[in-house]
């Protein structure tokens, strides 16, 4: 059954059709609920208003007739499936309401009839209070204490004096009517349960007329066709009897083209098993080397206080045989290599991952370039029955110093980008794995705060174009001496990008592989500003000239200075003119720190939750909260009559 035609018809038509009553639930529950809740809103509108024109007729100063009117509000309620109706008068100078006539429905709760009645009194005003108040009726959903509710608000534009017998044109009250969410919710439930009842019969009917159709009409047919042909394929040796052609229609033409194919089929299917199984064992040799290769290297970025590396590898195929790696090892200095195994594809890449394990084991050891070398040669050479060899470069940079200590064993020289470019072509010693026991030699240079470090494979200057030209040395290095000064991420990016627009449209030859390592040191920046809002361009002037984060962190770095600082500025000192002291430290994130005399104020206390967020009351909230949403952490403290704010941003 679960492999039948019409079992299979059914299960492409359940989502279809489930897909289909999905949106027509979603449709009719839609509809339901905006025409249901429309005609609450206008309930209460109709409500409020015909109230208010109601209330008009009494004096709201004279509480006989208040409760007279409350009477009447009842009634109102009742007939019109209100929860709550009643007439406030607002006071604004002491944030209160009065309420004057106050009408319970259904539902309404017993706290709510027990402690609102003509005469009380509520510390509770409402914008929509005043704005009623003001001439202006609203709608709105609102929680309180008594429920969830549609309100809606209406003024009361004139009352009737009781003393002078005249309407007074004047509004003193608003009227409130209120619906029962909960209520409207039952009432769209239960219609919409209706229509989702109607549906899913509608649906079931549809499913099984199809199903009768299409068993009779093509699956019963299509069986025995398929039964015939099953037949061919699992019982071989007694040949192929062919299928009867009735007919027509598209059962006999299948039935005349599987007779034409049957003998095609006979001769093809033993080399197209034989080829099948080749091209599955292939690919899942370049899955495991594959796997294997991208396991071993490390990420393609690391940031320390005292270097940055970015790197990359591009594999001709889908493995390649080259690697590149670096490690801090334990007394702080950073070992960086980059190799390149003669050949490419599987074996190449299996090559890599021995190389590469022996790179970083004998570096964790705390070999020296040269030992590393010729220990990593040694291995490889003594066991290397394909007679494959690996070009290496290995270095060690020591932070303290200053100081690369570097051995190259047959690798490309690298380039040091400092003030000007220059090779590093010392200590060249011979490619590992073909001779043991090879001396290496060493060399070093001493690099400073933002000198750059360029390894590559032949990858990148045997690039080869349409034309079949190389890349070549002389443009790498035009496109490096171009990017003298430049971040490590853009060196990268500047030579990949050239080489990938040299070679466009040409098949890639061979691996490309860069690292690109920069010496930094942990910048500190220290600024000591008087708490003047003029002052805020030197801040976001010294944020645009940092060289390391993204613009996109540099906008988020901006962001949080200019609340920060301006707050400072506006409400540390009570008017009067202070210091402000802000450190700027960069690492591997940026850390910003406000130092400041005034009043002691903890920022991140009470911070604005958003959802309640009001235009025209939470008067600078909201850029503190951007500010503590941007910042990956923060912190205050109050030491010493300073109030201290810390806020850090993680660099990518």
């Amino acid at each position: 059954m679960k492999n039948s035609l019409l079992f299979r018809l059914l299960l492409l038509l359940l989502p279809i059709v489930a897909g289909l009553n999905i949106a027509i639930l979603v449709f009719a529950y839609q509809t339901t609920y905006d025409a249901i809740y429309d005609a609450n809103l206008q309930t209460v509108e109709n409500a409020a208003s015909f109230a208010a024109e109601y209330f008009e007729m009494y004096d709201p100063y004279n509480l006989d007739d208040c409760s007279q009117c409350s009477e009447e509000f009842n009634h109102i309620c009742k007939q019109m499936g209100l929860a709550y109706l009643c007439a406030v008068k607002p006071d604004i100078e002491n944030n209160r309401i009065e309420y004057l006539a106050i009408g319970f429905g259904e539902g309404a709760s017993e706290e709510a009839q027990k402690t609102r009645y003509p005469g009380v009194v509520v510390d509770v005003l409402h914008p929509e209070h005043i704005q009623a108040f003001q001439g202006e009726m609203s709608i709105r959903n609102e929680s309180n204490q008594f429920g969830d509710t549609i309100i809606c608000y209406m003024p009361v534009e004139r009352y009737y004096d009781s003393h002078t017998y005249r309407f007074v044109n004047k509004t003193v009250s608003v009227v409130a009517a209120e619906i029962f969410l909960p209520d409207i919710v039952n009432k769209i439930q239960s219609q919409y349960t209706v229509t989702v009842l109607y549906t899913l019969g509608i649906t079931v009917l549809i499913l099984v007329a199809l199903s009768l159709l299409f068993y009779f009409r093509v699956s019963k047919p299509a069986g025995e066709i398929s039964r015939r042909m099953t037949s061919f394929v699992s019982d071989r040796e007694n040949g192929f009897e062919p299928l009867a052609v009735k007919g027509n229609d598209e059962f006999a033409r299948v039935s005349l083209a599987f007779n034409t194919m049957a003998g095609d089929i006979d001769r093809y299917l033993s080399e197209l098993s034989a080829l099948t199984l080749e091209k599955q064992t292939r690919q899942a040799e370049l899955d495991i080397a594959n796997n294997i290769q991208q396991g071993l290297l490390p990420k393609n970025r690391y940031r320390g206080n005292d270097a940055v590396i970015n790197a990359a590898m591009l594999p001709a195929r889908n493995v390649g045989g080259d690697l590149y790696d670096y490690q801090t090892l334990p007394d702080g200095r950073l070992c960086v290599a980059i190799a390149d195994v003669s050949g490419k594809g599987v074996s190449a890449a299996l090559f890599m991952s021995r190389a590469i394990t022996l790179l970083h084991q004998y570096a964790a050891i705390g070999y020296s370039p040269s030992r590393i070398l010729y220990e990593y040669n040694n291995i490889l050479s003594s066991n290397n029955p394909g007679g494959m060899f690996i070009t290496t470069f290995v270095g060690i940079y020591d932070p303290q110093t200053h100081t690369l200590v570097y051995s190259n064993g047959g690798h490309n020289p690298p380039y040091l980008l400092s003030d000007r470019l220059t090779m590093l072509d010392g200590a060249m010693g011979m490619a590992a794995g073909i001779f043991p026991n090879v001396s290496y030699e060493e060399a070093s240079v001493t690099l400073r705060d933002g000198d750059t470090l360029f390894l590559y494979t032949d990858g990148v200057n045997e690039a080869e174009s349409v034309e079949h030209t190389f890349f070549g040395t002389d443009a790498l290095e035009r496109v490096l001496a171009d990017a003298l000064g430049s971040s490590g991420e853009r060196v990268r990016d500047a030579v990949l990008d050239a080489v990938a627009a040299f070679a466009e449209g040409a098949e890639q030859s061979d691996d490309i592989t860069v690292l690109v390592m920069q010496a930094t040191a942990p910048l500190h920046i220290e600024l000591q500003l008087s708490a003047q809002v003029e002052n805020l361009p030197l801040l976001t002037d010294a944020i645009a000239a940092l060289t390391e984060p993204s613009d996109e962190v540099k906008d988020s770095l901006t962001l949080m200075v200019e609340e920060i600082f301006v707050n400072i500025c506006s409400y540390a000192y009570d008017g009067k003119v202070g210091e402000v002291t802000v450190c700027i430290d960069v690492t591997d994130r940026v850390t910003m720190t406000f130092t400041d005399h005034g009043r002691p104020f903890d920022p991140t206390r009470e911070v604005l939750n958003i959802g309640d967020y009001d235009v025209e009351h939470a008067i600078g909230g909201l850029g503190r909260f951007l500010t503590f949403e941007v910042a990956d952490a923060y912190r205050y403290t109050y030491a010493d009559g300073c109030n201290i704010l810390t806020l850090e941003k993680l660099l990518p």
